[in-house]
């Protein structure tokens, strides 16, 4: 599988909190204290720029905080 380069929106397996994380580090620390392993956690989304990536963090927990998903 090849290097990924550039931001990824991530979540907490331990708190659930979405993140960015910058792929060119092996590891990403929670706010909770959970360091997480890039190489095995999910990517749900990767940006090549961090405020792209910082728009899709803001947009998913909106989404994950209103509670309300549409059908």
């Amino acid at each position: 599988m090849p290097e990924l380069t550039g931001f990824a929106v991530i979540g907490c397996s331990k708190c659930r909190r979405i993140m960015s994380a910058d792929l060119s580090h092996a590891t990403k620390t929670c706010q909770c204290g959970h360091k997480l392993d890039l190489k095995k956690t999910k990517l749900l989304a990767v940006f090549a720029s961090a405020d792209d990536a910082a728009q899709e963090v803001m947009r998913m927990q909106e989404r994950k905080n209103t509670g309300f998903t549409s059908a």
